[in-house]
């Protein structure tokens, strides 16, 4: 079959499934929309990772945009999910990235620097966890009434040290997002031109039945605009976040499938790495036709399936 084809896995015979089954060897998942829904799988989503793992000898990773939590707070979710992975260095996730990839960089010293956080609580915890140091995760910080933009400027960035040390500023979902933290951000990667800048992700809304909200991609936007710098992407679809698994050897991305249920995110990130796709129909897209609709505007996927479950009698 073809990349980019969008065929219902459903549609192919048993021995043209067990040819695919045997093309890859390591599988990528991701969480929200796929195999779970908050904090309740989806029927028969473990059955089958396990199953992959166990009776195929696939490697399985979990990979979410997720800045809500840690890694260890994923895993620990994953276990009680029924999910069988082997350690927590399974689950792929933007705050532990991000830690990741401030202890590997040269420019960041955890010794001296601190982290500025435009985002939840769960960056700073990742970080203390990496032995960085940071403030404003999940935090308030506006204008207190008959406050003036320029008396807050002149209190908060007046004194060199508000900007000193600041070896990187971390954007993730905030719901507290101000003019204040806006400002402080633009402050310190203007004063600081060798910070890091990074964003959990670059989802720009979330959409629910009833109502749409700003995403991370938006908060970032503004950052950006004002500091006139670009925000360096510490999730999907960034092949970045593979590049410790690609240089160990554990993933050869030609090996991979990627399981997901976004065209854009998902499809895109393995269109990127050049991994194979699997959209299930359990998330975005609740139907093949809506699929196939967004051909020539959003990549396509190798292979659709209305439920990861719909897998499971393959197996």
């Amino acid at each position: 079959m073809s990349r980019g084809s969008a065929i219902n896995l459903t549609d192919l015979s048993g021995e043209q499934v067990s040819e695919w089954l045997q093309s890859f060897d390591t599988i990528l998942c991701d969480g929200d929309g796929t195999i779970w829904q908050d904090d309740t799988a989806i029927e028969g989503a473990p059955d089958v990772l396990n199953a992959l793992q166990h009776r195929w000898g696939k490697k399985v990773y979990l990979i979410t945009n997720n800045g809500l939590k840690t890694r260890q707070e994923l895993f620990e979710r994953s276990q009680r999910l029924g999910f069988d992975l082997p350690s927590v260095r399974h689950i792929i996730s933007p705050t532990a990235a991000i830690a990741d990839y401030l202890v590997e960089s040269p420019e960041f010293d955890k010794t001296r620097h601190k982290v500025y956080v435009v985002g939840n609580a769960a960056i700073e915890r990742e970080l203390r966890q990496h032995g960085i140091d940071s403030y404003g995760a999940g935090g308030t910080e506006e204008l207190a009434l008959g406050d003036k933009w320029p008396d807050f400027v002149a209190r908060e960035f007046g004194n060199p040290k508000a900007a000193k040390d600041v070896g990187a500023v971390v954007v993730g979902w905030d719901e507290y997002f101000s003019y204040c933290k806006m400002a402080r951000a633009c402050h310190i990667l203007c004063s600081n031109p060798e910070s890091a800048f990074l964003v959990t992700n670059r989802d720009a809304v979330h959409k629910y039945p009833a109502f749409c909200i700003p995403g991370t991609g938006a908060f970032v936007a503004g950052i950006e605009a004002c500091s006139e710098r670009e925000a360096l992407e510490m999730g999907k679809p960034n092949p970045l976040v593979l590049e410790p698994l690609i240089k160990s050897g554990e993933l050869q991305t030609e090996r991979t499938l990627m399981i997901g249920d976004c065209l854009k995110i998902d499809v895109g990130f393995a269109s990127n790495c050049g991994m194979l796709s699997l959209l299930v129909g359990t998330g975005r897209y609740n139907n093949l036709s809506d699929v196939q609709r967004e051909k020539g505007r959003l990549p396509q996927p190798d292979l659709y399936l209305p439920r990861l479950a719909d897998l499971l009698t393959y197996l």
